[in-house]
């Protein structure tokens, strides 16, 4: 009897244990489907171009940054390429401050290269490199763009949420401080800032 009992009592545990382990499955499957991102659709990516262009046109970087008068404004973008092409076309023959626009792919493997561009945008890539990424460039005059889940509190300068019309800006001033660059009053009222 007692055994009988135990061989019940064990039977209904490991059902309760096989309806918790597919709870937990489908739980854990909901939440990794992320939100949408703003690159998502073509015309978010408009939209980041958009910005991205305008703070190459109004954020100041140290002079010494460029190598003379003639260096170009480098733009990179490093991570998935969904922004490289919108961005391509719309700095074709481009000028920024009398310097050429140059579009340059930087690798992960690459952060050392990555420190020299101006503008560092960082498309899709694991949690983990995005962090690495903006670790490397916290102390060098690189303007971080993305549109990763919480940009700017992992770190990077400017990060882009919601999509559609409900896009907004997250500005890191810690991080721009960070960064010397300098970035007008006005900017800072688009969006929220991140400390």
């Amino acid at each position: 009897m007692k055994h009988q009992r135990l061989r019940s009592c064990l039977d209904l545990l490991g059902l309760v244990l096989l309806h918790l382990a597919a709870l937990l499955i489908v739980v854990l499957a909901t939440s990794a489907q992320a939100a949408p991102l703003l690159s998502d659709s073509a015309a978010g990516r408009r939209v980041m171009v958009d910005y991205i262009v305008h703070f190459a046109h109004h954020v100041q970087w140290p002079i010494e940054v460029f190598s003379g008068t003639g260096a170009p404004f480098r733009i990179c973008v490093m991570g998935g390429d969904e922004m490289r092409d919108p961005l391509a076309e719309r700095l074709s023959h481009h000028r920024v401050a009398g310097r050429p626009v140059a579009l340059e792919r930087v690798a992960m493997g690459e952060l050392m290269r990555a420190r020299s561009c101006q503008i560092l945008v960082l498309g899709t890539m694991e949690r983990a490199s995005l962090v690495k990424a903006v670790g490397a460039l916290e102390f060098f005059p690189v303007l971080t763009v993305s549109d990763a889940d919480r940009f700017a509190a992992t770190g990077g300068i400017v990060g882009f949420t919601g999509s559609g019309d409900h896009m907004a800006l997250q500005l890191n001033k810690t991080m721009l401080d960070r960064a010397e660059l300098k970035m007008g009053d006005s900017l800072f009222r688009l969006g929220n800032k991140q400390h």
